[in-house]
């Protein structure tokens, strides 16, 4: 039986309010996030972004995500079960597809959480200092993204 409770996949421009989601929503100790920012930041916890390794970031993310749905997919016994979060943008479907591809194989129940926010609010709340035009740019290729039917999605506005 495998450890894995589900996986979250988060898709919403910055400042909309996945990260804030996650922390409220889910048992911290029984959660694994898993976040390109994670990439970007260091030892001591300070977020140092650099575009030009935005695609590193990104598939070290899914590196690390796949390790870990493997390992607890292997995992015997009847231990704690583990919720896998992956925390990122995700605006567009081929940027999510990869993840919910694997939990399909591994049979592990998914869910994408699309969050919705005002632009100009998500811009102000955003921690990453990401330009007003990236965010409107986003929210833009987020509104106009159809999700395949048989994906289980689940709306969030902030």
């Amino acid at each position: 039986m495998s450890r894995i409770s589900e996986v979250l996949i988060t898709s919403g421009v910055p400042g909309a309010g996945k990260s804030t989601w996650i922390r409220k929503n889910t048992n911290p100790n029984l959660t694994e996030v898993f976040s390109a920012d994670t990439f970007f930041t260091d030892k001591n916890g300070v977020y140092r972004f650099n575009p030009e390794k935005l695609g590193e970031a990104h598939s070290e993310c899914l590196r690390r995500f796949t390790e870990r749905l493997i390992h607890l997919s292997e995992a015997a016994g009847n231990s704690y079960r583990i919720t896998l979060a992956v925390d990122n943008t995700n605006t567009a479907i081929w940027e999510i597809a990869p993840y919910y591809s694997l939990a399909v194989a591994f049979r592990a129940p998914v869910k994408i959480l699309r969050f919705f926010a005002d632009p100009e609010k998500a811009f102000s709340r955003n921690v990453h200092g990401v330009q007003k035009e990236k965010v409107l740019q986003m929210a833009q290729r987020l509104e106009n993204c159809s999700f395949p039917p048989f994906w289980n999605v689940e709306d969030i506005c902030n």
